[in-house]
């Protein structure tokens, strides 16, 4: 089936010609139009050589996650870590079909892996990567992945599962041939880029599409305003980073952006656009169940109406859905941080112990706190008075150091 409906319209480099903008394109022209918008914008790129797996380190900020949720906290963010988070990965698919799941069987294969019927999700994903790994070692890489110096390594801009394929082929064959993989070195990582790859390659699920929308609008208000977002390694949670740009009233689209943020994010309109902020605020749990299941939109949205907005019963519901389609996380996993005691903390609450006080960042989320205090909303009210008495008392350090200036 064609994906050419998911180009239209996305002249992210403003390359595509003006006498036939209203003709549908084919999918040649589309491949041809886009990865040649990329060649003019990185007329700076080096030719692809081969680097050492191990000197690129992934981009904890791009927004599709091909390793799930359940198991990336056997992860540290290398490649060093990845033969633990490969067994614990098969371990949980055998878990979930309740047999042996052979990978290196699967690596070998010589022709399309035959699938159960059903695969649970965890499986799923894991298929997903080694058939990636089995066309590369049949076929070889056609397509280098990109990356900018980082020291004497490198970060890892566009091809991550490229780079994960390479990884369970080196760790499963032992094989030299795949310790090094083709990278092409630009200057250093670019989103609309990565947006750019992760639309022309395939859909998006709704969470990543979410992340995709944040980093782009992030980059947006930073060119704009010079606002300077907190990293993402200040965070308890990746979900909170993407989450400051969640208040549509304080940190609006910039004027004159919105045609290029739709384009580039891969949604529709402006309706679109409130729809997936609304996600960046999602109950972890859901943020990484429908993650890990590849829910859309709709599915996440309808799910929360049908409860009525209420936040327990939509994490039940959530949680309820996902344990019927076969979602199990490793039950022997004791070296992740605790859920539980990290689900006890609101994340309001999570964001403003991060957030400074001073900072447009805090006084954004003070204000949001603030709207939504009232009779009966013990919680917001006791958090904005918490940050009220955190910004008082900043202030108080700061006329303190001020009258030390005068003497």
């Amino acid at each position: 089936m064609s994906r050419k409906k998911d180009y239209l319209g996305m002249d992210v480099f403003g390359v595509l010609s003006q006498t036939n903008r209203s003709a549908t394109p084919t999918t040649t022209a589309i491949d041809a139009e886009l990865f040649g918008a990329l060649g003019k914008v990185d007329m700076h790129r080096l030719s692809a050589s081969p680097v050492n797996l191990l000197d690129i380190y992934p981009d904890p900020t791009q927004p599709r996650r091909t390793i799930p949720h359940v198991l990336r906290g056997f992860w540290n963010g290398d490649g060093r870590s990845l033969p633990e988070v490969f067994k614990q990965w098969v371990k949980a698919v055998e878990r979930e079909r309740g047999s042996k799941f052979d990978i290196e069987l699967h690596l070998n294969a010589k022709e399309d892996i035959e699938r159960n019927d059903q695969p649970g999700p965890l499986e799923e994903n894991l298929l997903g990567l080694i058939e990636l790994a089995v066309s590369i070692r049949i076929d070889g890489l056609t397509n280098p992945i990109t990356v900018a110096p980082m020291g004497l390594k490198y970060r890892l801009e566009t091809g991550e599962r490229r780079w994960l394929a390479y990884n369970l082929l080196y760790i499963y064959t032992k094989d030299d041939a795949y310790s090094r993989i083709s990278a092409r070195t630009v200057d250093r990582v670019n989103v609309w880029r990565q947006a750019a790859e992760n639309n022309a390659r395939s859909n998006l699920n709704a969470i990543s599409r979410a992340r995709q929308f944040a980093m782009l609008l992030m980059d947006l208000i930073h060119e704009e305003r010079g606002i300077e977002f907190i990293p993402m390694d200040k965070f308890e949670h990746e979900q909170e980073f993407y989450a400051q740009v969640s208040d549509g009233t304080n940190l609006r689209v910039p004027r004159g952006t919105s045609e290029r943020l739709l384009a580039a994010s891969g949604l529709r309109n402006k309706n679109q656009v409130s729809l997936y902020r609304r996600l960046l605020e999602l109950p972890r749990s859901v943020w990484q169940i429908a993650d890990d299941l590849n829910w859309t939109e709709y599915f996440i949205r309808e799910m929360r109406e049908r409860v009525q907005n209420d936040e327990a019963a939509f994490i039940e519901l959530a949680n309820r859905t996902a344990r019927e389609k076969g979602y199990r996380p490793p039950v022997d996993d004791a070296s992740k941080p605790s859920a539980a005691k990290a689900s006890k903390v609101s994340s309001a609450a999570r964001a403003s112990s991060t957030l400074v006080p001073g900072s447009r960042q805090y006084y954004t989320k003070l204000t949001k706190v603030m709207s939504k205090t009232g009779v009966g909303k013990q919680s917001y009210n006791q958090q904005a008075l918490d940050m009220i008495r955190e910004l008082r008392s900043w202030l108080d350090e700061q006329e303190r150091t001020i009258r030390r200036y005068d003497g």
